[in-house]
């Protein structure tokens, strides 16, 4: 299969500018516990603060998701140097962790707020930009300048 370069670059830019977007979800309100909203980060210290994540392996997964903005910063900077093969991969898992937590919040919380929905999304878009990137263009022979 031959790919032009332009739909490599587009594709890249767009899973670029979905790490930012789930980034910046990341950090609206994701809970409102009665008292204040709490964005993403603050839900995620809660809830090991509480004892909540305890178990099954919960603690170490959910501090991945302190690593997003690594992820993000990562996906950008492999964009700008012309890896759009490990963007790729980079974008699936930031948008795995991403839908992954907002699956969870929405499921334990009573009152979700837009941060929570809005990562959802972006998160189930960087997947599949992630996976457009990746892996439907594995079978690339040549890549046409143009």
């Amino acid at each position: 299969m031959v790919v032009r370069a332009n739909d490599l670059r587009r594709d890249g830019w767009l899973a670029a500018l979905g790490a930012v977007a789930v980034l910046s979800t990341a950090l609206l309100p994701w809970v409102d516990n009665g008292e204040e909203t709490l964005m993403s980060f603050e839900v995620i210290g809660s809830a090991e603060s509480l004892g909540l994540l305890d178990g099954w392996g919960g603690a170490g997964t959910a501090q991945l998701w302190y690593a997003a903005p690594a992820l993000a910063a990562l996906i950008v900077a492999l964009q700008l140097i012309g890896r759009w093969a490990l963007s790729g991969y980079v974008c699936l898992i930031l948008g795995l962790l991403a839908v992954l937590s907002s699956v969870v919040v929405i499921r334990d919380t009573l009152e979700p707020q837009i941060g929570t929905i809005m990562t959802l999304v972006c998160g189930a878009l960087l997947v599949v930009l992630g996976g457009r990137i990746d892996l439907f263009r594995s079978d690339v022979r040549s890549i046409q300048p143009w």
